[in-house]
């Protein structure tokens, strides 16, 4: 079984904490440290690492070849205002993966574990569900809100069998707006592919409880350079405490 690892990254001027939706942290640790991070926890399976990045700053060159180094495919797109650019660029970057399992990332999440059964843990849920998304503290949903009449799956972290992802019934509804609000009739006006990959699956969603005994999963609500660097070089055990002093917050994210 091939697992494709699928990693949306950008090179925006770099920013230490969130400051509204669509403004998360940046840093150039993502490039690196990051996709380190993201390979270390698939440790022992088969895997192909696709790195797709929206250049807005020129990536340094040194960076650039320790990417290379480590990713089976990198594209560097330069960055334009195309409408959707955003979505458009998460669904090139799926397009090209060729596993059985696709497992997605944006670049500012963070993915730990202790040991490989706790992946074999959350690729079985994809016997059950069509999309396994992060852990939550409301499992099995992202979070409480009864705004939406649908669940969907966060870009994030999500994770799917490769068959899940109908591309032309995606970019239908992405690019036709019209269209898709007529075929799924969302309850709130969000077109976002996590939000048209959840409907098109009629909401077979599920975000896992969160379980750091076995494995953390956040997105960075805060950051410092070069803690990736440092916690990618301890056990389980001690990152495991770290996650658990800072406290993983709504949704999903981490503050140091």
């Amino acid at each position: 079984m091939l697992i494709s690892l699928v990693i949306n990254c950008d090179t925006r001027p770099e920013r230490s904490s969130v400051d509204k939706m669509f403004s998360g942290v940046v840093n150039e640790d993502f490039l690196t440290d990051g996709l380190f991070n993201k390979i270390k926890f698939f440790e022992g399976f088969d895997l192909e690492v696709i790195m797709y990045v929206d250049e807005h700053l020129p990536i340094p060159e040194e960076t650039l070849n320790y990417i290379r180094s480590l990713a089976t495919t990198v594209v560097i797109r330069k960055h334009t205002e195309e409408h959707l650019f955003n979505d458009l660029n998460y669904v090139r970057a799926l397009q090209m993966a060729t596993g059985d399992i696709i497992r997605h990332f944006d670049q500012d999440t963070a993915a730990f574990t202790g040991s490989k059964e706790s992946v074999d843990f959350l690729i079985g849920l994809l016997d059950k569900y069509a999309y396994v998304s992060y852990p939550s503290h409301w499992s099995p949903i992202a979070v409480k809100d009864d705004s939406f009449n649908y669940r969907w799956a966060s870009t994030r972290f999500f994770m799917c069998k490769k068959e899940t992802l109908n591309f032309p019934e995606i970019v239908k509804c992405l690019t036709d707006y019209e269209y898709f609000c007529q075929a799924y009739s969302p309850s709130r006006i969000c077109p976002w592919l996590e939000h048209v990959l959840g409907l098109i699956a009629d909401s077979n969603v599920f975000y896992p409880p969160i379980e750091t005994e076995k494995y953390s999963i956040f997105s960075w609500g805060s950051y410092d350079k070069y803690i990736l660097r440092r916690l990618n070089e301890l056990p389980y055990e001690e990152i495991k405490k770290f996650v658990y002093e800072k406290k993983i917050q709504y949704p999903v994210d981490l503050f140091v």
